[in-house]
């Protein structure tokens, strides 16, 4: 039996779908930046179960910012508290065959 954990994730703050492997839904989101300084880029972290020894399933995620157009079908997982620069993210799944 495979042990179930609280697993992390990152998607990257970009204009780009990106693919990751997911055993179970979105549970909570975070704003938080890869390193350190003004240029250090921007994610959104969440969490989700899963297991250390189970890929999962392949699927689309894409963070957008407030007033940006969603794509058709995309589903909303979640939303950041404000950041220190006053940036609010959004985390959305986008349907399969998205890119």
């Amino acid at each position: 039996m495979m042990a179930r954990r609280m697993l992390r994730y990152q998607v990257i703050v970009n204009d780009r779908p990106q693919p990751i492997a997911l055993q179970s839904d979105p549970l909570h989101v975070e704003a938080a930046r890869i390193g350190v300084g003004v240029h250090a880029p921007h994610v959104v972290e969440f969490w989700a179960e899963g297991s250390l020894e189970d890929a999962g399933t392949r699927r689309l995620f894409q963070v957008f910012g407030t007033g940006h157009e969603l794509p058709e079908g995309a589903r909303w997982w979640g939303t950041t508290a404000r950041t220190a620069e006053g940036l609010v993210w959004h985390l959305y799944e986008l349907p399969s065959g998205a890119s």
